[in-house]
C-alpha cells in the first residue's frame, strides 16, 4: 500500500462520503435517530402501502419490523393484552381505561391468530407488519382508544390479511 505525502491512503475515495452515513450501525446512528423518532409516521406510510425503497427511513423501518426481535415483541404484545383482558380488572394495580377488555375478549381468538402469525419464520408482508405495530404501540389504536376511527375486529383482521399478501420482508430464518 502506497501512502502519500500527508500520509494518507490512495485507495480511500477524495470527496467526503455521504453524509451521517458513516458509524458503526448500517446507514450511520443518525439515520437510526430519525428513523426511530419518525417511527409512527413511518409505520402509517408504510400501512398505507408505501415503496419501501423510496427513502432510507422506510428502508430502515421495514429491517426493524421485519427483525426476529421486533416480531416477537408484537406477538408478545397481543398475548399480552389478550391475557390482561381475560384477567379480573384490579382497580389499585391497571388503570381502568389501560385496554378495552370486552372488545378485546371478543376478539380473542382473531389477535392470538396474528400473534401466531407473527410468530413464524415465514416471510411476512411490510404492510400487515405495519399495521400490526401501529395496533399495538400507538395511544389512537382501536386497541386502546374507544373513539378510534376503526373497530378493533376490522382492524386486525385487515392487519392479518395484509400479513400474508404483498411485499415480502425477509423470513426469520433468512436473517
Amino acid at each position: 500500500m502506497k501512502l502519500g505525502r500527508t500520509g494518507t491512503r490512495r485507495w480511500l475515495p477524495s470527496r467526503r462520503l455521504a453524509r451521517r452515513s458513516r458509524g458503526l450501525l448500517l446507514g450511520g446512528v443518525w439515520l437510526h435517530f430519525v428513523t426511530w423518532r419518525r417511527a409512527y409516521d413511518l409505520d402509517r406510510r408504510l400501512a398505507g402501502g408505501a415503496d419501501p425503497m423510496r427513502s432510507d427511513e422506510l428502508s430502515l423501518r421495514v429491517g426493524q419490523l421485519s427483525s426476529a426481535q421486533t416480531r416477537a415483541r408484537l406477538a408478545c404484545g397481543l398475548r399480552g393484552a389478550v391475557e390482561l383482558a381475560d384477567r379480573q380488572p384490579d382497580p389499585l394495580r391497571t388503570p381502568p381505561a389501560l385496554i378495552r377488555r370486552s372488545e378485546i375478549r371478543a376478539n380473542r381468538e382473531l389477535l392470538l391468530e396474528l400473534a401466531k402469525s407473527l410468530g413464524t419464520g415465514r416471510p411476512l408482508d411490510v404492510e400487515g407488519l405495519a399495521m400490526t405495530s401501529l395496533l399495538i404501540h400507538y395511544a389512537p389504536s382501536p386497541l386502546y382508544h374507544k373513539k378510534a376511527s376503526r373497530t378493533l375486529t376490522d382492524t386486525a383482521y385487515e392487519a392479518l390479511v395484509a400479513l400474508e399478501r404483498g411485499r415480502r420482508t425477509v423470513s426469520i430464518s433468512d436473517s
